[in-house]
């Protein structure tokens, strides 16, 4: 298990780097609906949706735009945690000890998870702890992809340093799942910013002295006002 987190040291500090670079662009929501539609295009959302879920490599920046974000647009999209598999693979996961047969159940409850949500980080989080105990190297490799094809596409959608250059994000679990991955830890706020569609997480005290990240969740809030409901 300590070359694993080697692993994920190394791949949170090469992202990281990501996250400096000025070098980002803000989802066009209303451009990335039409392009999905195009089944003679590679943005065509069947094809981009068929190459994630085999762990492809090869995703340009534009494709991750149109993966990540242009979920919003197919029937699937939840935004809210309503499956009964989140409460059981965490109760697993809670627990101190875990043998052969809790790992056969927390994977056939992530599985369960990325049927209904293709981009559950949390899942594939628990995915990654079963193959590593497995010593399954392949399957690792390709749901280490699976993620980095999500992360990236948030880290490239902007800087999180202000609300006019925040993260964008198509679900609030995904704001918790990008602190942890940036190295921070979250510090007791979780706010919506007023005549805005941005949200903030302030930061528990970190050596870089950032109080707080922006997000963006303008489809969570659009579908929570479309359904009559609060927050999600």
């Amino acid at each position: 298990m300590k070359k694993i987190s080697a692993i994920f040291l190394f791949v949170i500090i090469s992202f990281a780097n990501f996250a400096q670079s000025p070098d980002f662009e803000a989802p066009k929501y209303n451009e990335i609906e039409e392009n999905i539609k195009n089944e003679f295009s590679n943005l065509y959302y069947p094809k981009l949706m068929e190459r994630y879920n085999t762990g492809d490599s090869t995703f340009t920046a534009d494709e991750r735009r149109h993966l990540y974000y242009g979920y919003v647009f197919q029937s699937t999209y939840i935004p809210n945690e309503i499956s009964e598999y989140n409460g059981k693979m965490s109760d697993l996961l809670a627990k101190q000890y875990l043998d052969d047969k809790d790992y056969e159940m927390i994977l056939d409850y992530a599985n369960e998870l990325l049927k209904e949500d293709p981009f559950n980080i949390r899942a594939l989080n628990a995915q990654l702890l079963v193959y590593a105990q497995k010593n399954d190297v392949e399957s690792y490799k390709k749901i280490i992809q699976k993620k980095r094809n999500i992360q990236l596409a948030i880290i490239k959608s902007g800087d999180g340093m202000s609300k006019t250059t925040p993260y964008y994000v198509i679900k609030v679990s995904h704001e918790y799942d990008m602190l942890g991955f940036l190295g921070f830890q979250f510090g007791g706020t979780d706010m919506i910013v007023k005549r805005s569609n941005c949200n903030y997480l302030s930061l528990a005290n970190n050596r870089f002295g950032i109080d707080k990240l922006y997000f963006d969740i303008s489809p969570v809030l659009k579908y929570a006002s479309k359904h009559g409901i609060g927050k999600l």
